[in-house]
């Protein structure tokens, strides 16, 4: 009995001794990738071989090598470039440092591998080892290989090594002890290297306590091999010393250097930051060169920010964040920085919505390198991703493959509406706004939109507007007009005359004025007939008068004028019953049209009033059968996604309720526009009430989309339901619609409730669904402006969410008319009977003033003109008289001289006197 427990303690005691080996996890002990622009290879400790992929990185060109029998455990491995032209396409070389697993021994391997008889499965390999350590069990062992692939360096727990690659021998050997400045224990996590010194990230054992270990980092040069210069990686990290001596993630860091700019980056997972360093090494006194960090840039918290690092390029840096939960395809991410900018927002992440991973689990990233613009990722479950860099117009996007260890992405175009315009592994980006690409080969630019198309951010095509306009059928209920009362909207009509040819033709001011005119004519040519001495012309007169008298409707037949312009009335009555007639049919409004007879093309024979109001039921329990017609009609959701390159293929349709997963709604109808850049899926809403979720699934970007709601239509006597047809038109300015855009659609009862034009008639109902839209988020410019663009390529889907509901009052709208029929008839005749005694009056104002003044005006003539016969006489008389004056003094000489001749002649004449006295008495006495 003592026996058998002396056996099982020496069985226990070695089986606890026996250093267990951990094949699962491919990020222990060291890097198991390494690649060039000739090949790249993966050590699988788990089968005991190698993957291998060579140019041109397509899923064809793979190799393996697997033998069970070789009982190494690969810690690390570097390639080297084939310099030979005629094997470069096939002999690829690769050196490892492993550590037998019987025999803990450490062995130096340059292995090469002739591709030449692949067959995809195996490959002839050659494998050359030298035993570099006995016996002793290593943690950590790093290898890297200088750029010159002279050399190789291998930094232990136990040693560090200097290995000539060209004549396969060992240059330099030290233990661990020997090599670091530190007195205690030194475990390497990291290195990197140029062709004259290196950089070793380790945890180095406290002096004082060695139960605890702080991060350290070395300048070392090369060629002699020793430390220049070590100093603390961050004071304020310490960590246990089993965890800094073993691996696990908790003490894991990465490093890399960029040889040009002399610089270093080196990631802390545990604390999620990157530091930056700046080595000075151009002197040729080693003991000159100095080591100083220069930034420190903290990432997301508790999300293994610097898993591991690499640089893209001399502006570029690559960041492994270990575990980002809140994608679907992996559980780690690839973040691209400015090395100029805060390590805040990326410019990059890998995997994307053009980039995605399709393994059966999702992957976590380990390890990554970087070369040549290439990504190169270890990721966990023995798989590695290589991302090659692609032209300009192309991506690298994952290619379905049969290998279970090596996924090499292949060159896809830019999807529509992206482009690239620089090589690299990067996807393509969103054309800028007024921008398009139809998918032209290559996509390396974007062409200019028409500045009147809907154009946005990554547009595929241009879209007119009118294609896609938005429309609605309930607008404001009209006010009540201004003047209400008939009788006053009827003289407001007959005697006014408006200022636009329309409105001077329908006028009946108008053309009572010509008929007056007319009138007047025909009155002035009566009057000459009068004076004219014609018989016939006579006759005729006589018997118009008479015809007149008869018309006369003003005088009652007194008088022949007033017949004459008793047509001036008939054209006022004409235009009085016109208006009448075409006023009664201006009611209601939905079944109006403009009025004919009036120049006020929004006169309506209606006043109106609104309210909000609760569907209360009657004192019966009934209700307004438009409720419940309203309550049951059916919903159509119609949207059109617009400038988007998804097919119907993308799009599916749920319903969110509470407690359950989701209900996926069935009968969904999909096409593709005509302008072959808008995708219109409708389907039928079991219920007014509702959460509805589109998804649209992929990398597509949609520039605007259009909401939709329908609904057929019902009359059910005085009841009509109408036809819903509302259209609404979605996008924000030069920008993509949200990833996650969400709306609130809020349905508003609206009633129509119409009296009739004769009382005791039905009232009519008519209603309808007014959709409202309460708030709503459809961009995220804000956030991309606050969190990054790249968020725009990390969303595997678009997801809209519309959220109906109804309010609880209902919109009444009152419709009666200003006039019924009886009251229109009734007033009409009344304006009638004003005409004729406007007429009346005016005839009599005619007598009583016009006729009076024109007397008096004619008499003023007449004396004026006989006073103007007078005056002309008189002024001849005087004229004469004063011609006469003037001749008066010659006259008076005249006389003067006639006097003095007369009185001459008369002396003459007394001396015969008697004679003729005597002589005359004679003849008297004869006589």
């Amino acid at each position: 009995m003592l026996d058998q427990l002396f056996l099982l303690f020496f069985i226990f005691l070695s089986i606890s001794c026996q250093t267990i080996y951990d094949t699962a996890d491919d990020n222990a002990h060291g890097l198991r990738i390494s690649g060039n622009d000739q090949f790249i290879v993966y050590a699988v400790n788990r089968d005991k071989g190698y993957a291998l992929s060579y140019t041109p990185f397509t899923p064809a060109e793979r190799c393996s090598y697997w033998n069970p029998t070789r009982d190494f455990y690969v810690y690390s491995l570097d390639v080297l470039y084939n310099t030979d032209n005629r094997t470069s396409n096939y002999l690829f070389t690769f050196v490892q440092i492993a550590e037998q697993t019987s025999t803990q021994n450490v062995y130096f391997s340059i292995i090469t591998m002739n591709t030449s008889n692949c067959n995809r499965i195996t490959g002839n390999i050659v494998i050359r080892d030298t035993l570099i350590w006995n016996g002793t069990h290593q943690e950590y062992m790093l290898l890297k290989v200088v750029p010159s692939q002279k050399y190789a360096y291998v930094f232990a727990d136990s040693f560090v090594l200097m290995f000539d690659i060209i004549q396969n021998r060992i240059i330099d050997l030290k233990q661990s002890t020997n090599f670091y400045t530190f007195s205690t224990k030194v475990i390497p996590h990291a290195i990197d290297l140029t062709e004259t010194w290196a950089l070793v990230t380790s945890y180095a054992l406290a002096t004082m306590n060695t139960n605890i270990a702080s991060p350290v980092i070395s300048l070392c040069s090369l060629n002699p091999l020793r430390v220049i210069t070590s100093t603390a990686l961050i004071d304020s990290l310490v960590q246990t010393a089993a965890l800094a001596t073993t691996y696990n993630l908790d003490s894991h860091m990465s490093i890399s250097i960029n040889k040009e700019l002399q610089m270093a980056i080196v990631g802390v997972p545990i604390l999620s930051a990157v530091f930056l360093f700046h080595v000075n090494a151009t002197n040729i006194n080693t003991s000159q060169w100095q080591l100083e960090r220069t930034r420190v840039n903290q990432g997301p918290r508790n999300v293994g920010f610097g898993q591991s690092v690499a640089w893209i390029n001399d502006n570029t840096v690559a960041v492994v964040l270990l575990s980002i939960n809140s994608r679907s395809w992996s559980k780690s991410e690839v973040w691209t920085f400015s090395i100029d900018s805060s390590f805040e927002i990326p410019e990059y992440v890998f995997p994307n919505n053009q980039q995605t991973l399709s393994f059966y689990t999702t992957a976590r990233f380990y390890q990554i390198l970087s070369w040549s613009n290439h990504l190169y990722i270890l990721t966990d479950l023995y798989r590695i991703v290589f991302i090659p860099s692609s032209p300009a117009g192309y991506l690298s996007v994952w290619a379905e493959t049969r290998d279970v260890f090596v996924f090499v992405f292949n060159y896809s175009s830019c999807s529509p509406g992206t482009y690239k315009n620089e090589n690299g592994f990067e996807f393509c980006k969103l054309c800028p706004p007024q921008t398009k690409n139809p998918a032209y080969q290559p996509c390396r630019e974007c062409y200019t939109c028409s500045p009147t198309s809907f154009c946005p951010l990554g547009s595929i095509n241009e879209v007119s507007y009118e294609n896609y306009s938005s429309h609605i059928q309930t607008y404001a209920y009209p006010d009540s007009p201004d003047m209400n009362n008939y009788d006053d909207i009827l003289v407001q009509n007959i005697f006014s005359i408006g200022s636009s040819a329309r409105c001077l033709l329908i006028s009946p001011l108008f053309w009572t004025i010509i008929a007056m005119c007319l009138c007047c004519v025909v009155w002035l040519l009566m009057a000459i007939g009068k004076f004219v001495p014609w018989q016939t012309l006579t006759r005729h007169r006589t018997n118009a008068k008479k015809f007149l008298k008869n018309t006369d409707i003003v005088g009652e037949g007194e008088r022949w004028v007033g017949g004459l312009f008793s047509f001036a009335i008939v054209v006022l009555f004409g235009f009085t019953f016109w208006f009448a007639e075409d006023y009664i049919n201006l009611y209601p409004i939905e079944t109006s049209s403009s009025p004919q007879a009036s120049c006020d093309q929004t006169m309506r024979n209606a006043v109106f009033d609104n309210a909000l109001q609760l569907p209360l039921s009657n004192t019966d329990g009934s209700r307004w059968a438009i409720f419940d017609m309203l309550d049951s009609q059916q919903f159509t959701m119609a949207i059109d996604f617009i400038n988007t390159a998804a097919s119907c293929q993308n799009i599916t349709v749920q319903q969110n309720r509470p407690g359950v997963n989701y209900l996926k709604l069935g009968n969904v109808s999909c096409e593709i526009q005509p302008d072959n850049v808008t995708v219109s899926a409708s389907f039928p809403l079991p219920s007014h009430q509702l959460t509805v979720q589109v998804n649209v699934s992929g990398s597509y970007s949609i520039g605007g989309f259009r909401l939709c709601l329908r609904g057929s239509g019902l009359v059910d006597g005085v009841n009509t339901l109408q036809k819903l047809d509302m259209c609404k038109l979605f996008f924000t300015e030069n920008e993509t619609l949200s990833r996650t855009a969400t709306i609130s659609v809020v349905l508003v009862k609206v009633v129509n409730q119409t009296k009739p034009l004769t009382v005791g008639d039905d009232t009519y109902f008519s209603g309808r669904w007014t959709p409202t839209f309460g708030e709503y988020s459809i961009s995220d410019k804000l956030s991309y402006n606050q969190d990054g663009e790249y968020l725009r390529y990390v969303n595997e889907r678009t997801i809209f969410t519309i959220t109906m509901s109804e309010q609880p009052f209902f919109l009444q709208n009152n419709q009666k008319p200003i006039a019924r029929i009886a009251e229109l008839a009734f007033h009409t005749l009344l304006f009638c009977t004003l005409i004729i005694e406007l007429f009346a009056m005016a005839f009599l104002l005619f007598k009583l003033i016009c006729m009076p003044l024109i007397r008096l005006i004619l008499r003023c003539r007449h004396q004026k003109k006989q006073t103007s016969s007078i005056l002309p006489s008189r002024n001849s008389h005087e004229k004469r008289k004063q011609q006469s004056s003037i001749s008066t003094i010659d006259l008076h000489r005249l006389l003067q001289h006639y006097e003095r001749k007369k009185q001459r002649q008369k002396k003459d004449r007394l001396s015969i006197i008697p004679n003729e006295s005597s002589r005359m008495d004679h003849q008297r006495t004869a006589v």
